[in-house]
């Protein structure tokens, strides 16, 4: 189901045109469930109605419920131009990023249209710190892993050094969420279906594979919930 789910964010998107099969009335209503569930409702009603074309059908009643929420949530699913710093829990993490900023304030941004706006490269820092933050509260889902599509899409992979002559890179590196952006940088490749050669990082599967399993169990026992903690700590 998840493979499904996972299709139906890239008919969404425009990354597929089509899914491989057309799910089952029950498998339509578990396509639903999932969208509320990683706060998706919006983006994969675009999907249902794309697939029309094709003759891909939900049931009738579960349509007009979706299209319902799409409308009532609007525009609340939709990525910011400008993308706000998260709440840093990791006190030393957070005098890091702090130095980072302020030594970088004047490459973090610019002005399209008279509106600011991130930079690819700050935008793609600020997307992995805040789904780094969520991995760790235990609330990371498959919306994180759409923001940060949304912002490699728009970049193209261009992502210019920041004012201290700095890549993406060497900064993930010092804040220390390395090995989880390359393990983002693999969700994003493997559910998402974007090219890799466009990352500011290779992406590393073994990781990724491990923050995806989290990302897509919905009801885990307390000892696998323990233990994922536990992993989490050793890997990230």
């Amino acid at each position: 189901m998840n493979e499904l789910f996972f299709e139906l964010i890239q008919v969404s998107t425009g990354q597929l045109d089509c899914l491989n099969r057309g799910p089952s009335p029950e498998e339509w209503q578990q396509l639903y469930d999932l969208s509320k569930r990683h706060g998706l409702t919006a983006l994969c009603y675009q999907g249902v109605v794309r697939l029309f074309e094709y003759g891909l059908r939900a049931p009738q009643d579960l349509s007009i419920d979706w299209m319902a929420d799409a409308e009532e949530l609007g525009g609340a699913e939709t990525v910011n131009h400008l993308i706000s710093v998260p709440e840093i829990s990791n006190p030393v993490r957070k005098r890091l990023i702090d130095k980072w900023i302020s030594n970088n304030s004047g490459s973090l941004y610019v002005y399209v249209d008279k509106q600011k706006t991130n930079t690819p490269s700050s935008a793609i820092v600020l997307k992995l710190i805040e789904a780094y933050e969520s991995f760790h509260h235990g609330t990371l889902t498959m919306q994180h892993v759409v923001g940060c599509f949304d912002v490699l899409r728009q970049a193209n992979g261009h992502f210019d050094t920041f004012a201290d002559g700095s890549s993406v890179s060497q900064v993930l590196r010092k804040i220390g969420i390395w090995r989880f952006a390359r393990s983002m940088m693999w969700i994003v490749n493997h559910t998402m279906a974007f090219d890799a050669t466009l990352m500011p990082c290779r992406p590393l599967e073994v990781g990724g594979r491990f923050v995806l399993q989290q990302i897509t169990e919905e009801k885990v026992p307390l000892l696998e919930r323990i233990k994922y903690r536990f992993w989490r700590f050793i890997k990230f």
